[in-house]
């Protein structure tokens, strides 16, 4: 048996180890400015919700904390259980005006495809008119509803939850214990996929840790939560400290690799392939390329924006279909790609400077509105390449050419996939399976009819 003044210390020391745990400073994060860097960094962070009550965001900033997770809401199906967190406004609007990186998380229960579906559309509806520098977090612990599911039964119905995530332009992510991750998620399976890991592991400590020397999760997990009692400046309550092991949510980098933009001087009426691919360390929630006369970028004369909602996308298409060279008059010109992150901040990804030289016979393109279209699908309409009848003859054009024109041009199902093609849009369907198999077939029937038409007026 313990003495009584054995047990009075042992006490004590435990109240100062929760007391303290997660006050320190991470030197690292202050002396690299939090610039871009190659080395796995310990950036300091928090996470709350409405049991830290009322906090002072000012404070809390200027203690070194540059980022808050906040709970948006929860779902516990067990209880029938819905609740928007009645801080999630005030400490989103409070952190961001304080200047912190911002992320956010729900807690759920949900087990199956249908019931992540219905619970991520929940958070997304408090999620309107709101842009995050860090992830939107799934944040999943329940032993009675998802811990006896294996990661084979479990991971399909969570990658539905944070692709829909992602879908409304947010980077998604994970939260749960190690313990949790080890016995039903697929750790490894969303690393592949290049989803966040929020990781709580307070290595069978007493409510966490009072400093997180000798410890390191930067090989496993993007960010590690390792108290659940730290202290903070501007909170009277003990609150959970983290450590973020990477600056991509600060540095709002998105690049153009693997690709170049035109360059030099190129001939009037030639073309340029535009290719490469566009990486953000977020999601990019858009893309938009123009080409400007040089000293007029406020007035571009072709313009192009797609909305990926992914961390990348592939230069091809639509997009290389609105940005052309061949139908620039001779003159010097500057075409520039820009995005859009998740956390809503306009990014320039790439600016190059060409000038067309010699004769060019082309329509130069003046409307300055973006041709916007989010399914990265164009269709050519009928009077855009439609003949003038009165200039062609049955002697200057065969039987075959004109039958050839005449069958494209009133082909039912060419004129019935476009429609398709168009509702899909309209209806948010552009991700589906049937959809991209639609719309190809359209676009082949589409290229059908234009090559028809050009064949006509060749023979004219």
């Amino acid at each position: 048996m313990f003495d009584r003044g054995t047990v009075l210390l042992t006490a004590v020391m435990l109240f100062c180890s929760c007391v303290f745990a997660g006050a320190e400073v991470f030197p690292s994060a202050e002396t690299d400015g939090l610039t871009a860097s190659a080395a796995a960094a310990e950036i300091p962070g928090i996470d709350v919700s409405k049991y830290q009550e009322e906090i002072d965001w000012n404070e809390v900033a200027q203690s070194g904390v540059k980022f808050a997770i906040l709970r948006c809401c929860k779902v516990i199906r067990a209880y029938d259980d819905w609740e928007l967190d009645p801080r999630f406004e005030e400490n989103y609007a409070g952190a961001k005006a304080a200047g912190l990186a911002v992320g956010c998380y729900m807690y759920t229960d949900a087990a199956t495809s249908a019931e992540f579906t219905e619970d991520v559309k929940y958070m997304l509806g408090f999620l309107k008119d709101k842009s995050f520098e860090f992830p939107v977090f799934l944040d999943m612990e329940s032993a009675s509803r998802q811990e006896h599911l294996s990661p084979k039964l479990f991971m399909p119905a969570l990658t539905v939850g944070l692709e829909a995530i992602e879908d409304a332009g947010h980077t998604a992510g994970v939260y749960s214990s190690s313990a949790f991750f080890s016995e039903c998620i697929d750790r490894e399976a969303l690393r592949e996929a290049g989803y966040p890991i929020w990781e709580a592991n307070y290595f069978n400590s007493v409510n966490g840790l009072p400093s997180t020397a000798g410890h390191d999760l930067s090989s496993q997990a993007t960010i590690w939560q390792y108290s659940g009692c730290g202290r903070c400046s501007g909170i009277r309550t003990t609150v959970d400290r983290n450590v973020c092991y990477t600056y991509q949510y600060f540095s709002h980098l998105i690049t153009l690799e693997e690709g170049e933009l035109p360059s030099g001087t190129l001939d009037a009426g030639s073309d340029f392939n535009l290719t490469g691919t566009v990486r953000g360390g977020t999601v990019i929630r858009n893309i938009t390329g123009s080409i400007y006369r040089a000293g007029e970028i406020d007035s571009p004369l072709q313009t192009v924006t797609v909305f990926p909602h992914a961390k990348e996308y592939t230069i091809a298409g639509f997009f290389t279909k609105k940005l052309t060279i061949a139908g620039l008059t001779p003159g010097d010109y500057v075409m520039k790609l820009t995005a859009v992150d998740a956390s809503g901040q306009d990014v320039d990804v790439a600016e190059s400077e060409f000038t067309v030289a010699g004769d060019a016979v082309a329509v130069m393109q003046t409307d300055p509105q973006p041709s916007i279209d989010p399914s990265v699908q164009t269709s050519m309409t009928a009077s855009a390449v439609r003949p003038d009848r009165s200039s062609v003859t049955k002697k200057k054009a065969g039987f075959g050419i004109r039958f050839t024109n005449w069958f494209y041009r009133h082909m039912p199902i060419r004129k019935f996939l476009s429609k398709c093609v168009n509702a899909g849009i309209k209806l948010s369907l552009e991700r589906t399976p049937l959809f991209r198999i639609v719309r190809r077939a359209s676009n082949r029937l589409e290229i059908g009819y234009f090559a028809a038409a050009m064949r006509l007026l060749l023979a004219e």
